[in-house]
């Protein structure tokens, strides 16, 4: 297991300006991470300023791995755009719009093939056409969802993993789908795919379970990647490890050897650096990685 950071650790700038991939590889670097993430999140974003959305994306993705080459830097996990909730009657869609979410999940796939990541973490679909969507109704509508990605996935020699989530909005009305291990568990094994496996991302975990080491233990070999964050029991925070929150990760870091778990441990603290001036980030970033070694040593000594 490798320590690693997402792209995505460095977020907007103060300014309001993005952080371009080739300059967040670069700053991932200088703080010690050659092992990366590619966040793909705003592929599907006009106007984020996102290298898959041009007519020159497959340039684009050339000058990345490119750059990545030169500075020593290998990827390991991507994160193609996430739009949980795609068949919402209330955001009327229109088939452009759910045209443009699909050809740039399918321009990350591409890319994350092409540069070598082994993992491509793509949230569920929680079905809410309905005020009340059964466990099967979910899971048909997540295996609808999936099915053709996996086909890219496996056409451009990567895979799926599918993240855990929890429920985000203010009022808690109603779970994510997946924000309980049995659910990711049914999605996982319903489309039965050697490119298919799960992500857990451990602040999630935390707003869903006081105690989130049995539903970790209960995913066992299906966990491909990890989303490393730390939140309290209510937001989610992507915090560094240690910082305002109460994951208990000197038992999480001897679970991951015990499930001989052989992806990397991936940061993914985006929060922590939100609001963070340019000139600090730097130092910011190298604290991160030493906390990170401190976390790899628990793991070692387990």
């Amino acid at each position: 297991m490798r320590l690693a950071t997402s792209t995505c650790i460095f977020p907007k700038r103060r300014d309001g300006s993005y952080t371009t991939l080739i300059d967040s590889i670069s700053m991932c670097r200088a703080c010690g991470f050659d092992v990366i993430d590619l966040n793909f999140c705003n592929a599907n974003r006009p106007g984020s300023g996102s290298e898959l959305l041009g007519d020159d994306w497959e340039r684009q993705i050339d000058l990345i791995g490119n750059h990545a080459a030169k500075l020593g830097v290998t990827f390991s996990q991507s994160h193609p755009p996430y739009d949980s909730n795609i068949w919402r009657a209330d955001r009327k869609l229109s088939a452009e719009e759910r045209d443009l979410y699909f050809e740039s999940v399918r321009r990350s796939l591409y890319a994350s093939g092409k540069l070598g990541v082994k993992w491509c973490v793509i949230h569920a679909q929680t079905d809410v056409l309905e005020n009340e969507c059964s466990f099967d109704q979910n899971l048909r509508r997540n295996i609808e969802f999936y099915s053709p990605l996996v086909e890219w996935a496996k056409q451009y020699r990567t895979g799926i993993a599918i993240e855990n989530m929890a429920e985000f909005n203010p009022d808690k009305t109603r779970m994510r789908f997946t924000a309980v291990v049995e659910e990711q568990i049914a999605i996982i094994d319903a489309l039965n795919d050697p490119a298919v496996g799960g992500c857990w991302d451990f602040g999630h975990a935390r707003m869903v379970y006081r105690d989130q080491v049995p539903a970790l233990r209960k995913l066992g070999h299906r966990l491909k990647a990890t989303h490393v964050q730390e939140s309290n029991d209510t937001d989610d925070n992507h915090y560094i490890p240690f910082i305002r929150g109460n994951i208990p990760w000197e038992r999480i870091m001897p679970l991951l050897k015990e499930m001989d778990y052989q992806g990397d441990f991936t940061y993914e603290i985006h929060g922590f650096f939100a609001g963070i001036p340019d000139a600090l980030r730097p130092s910011a970033g190298r604290f991160a990685y030493e906390v990170g070694q401190y976390l790899m040593g628990l793991y070692h000594k387990a």
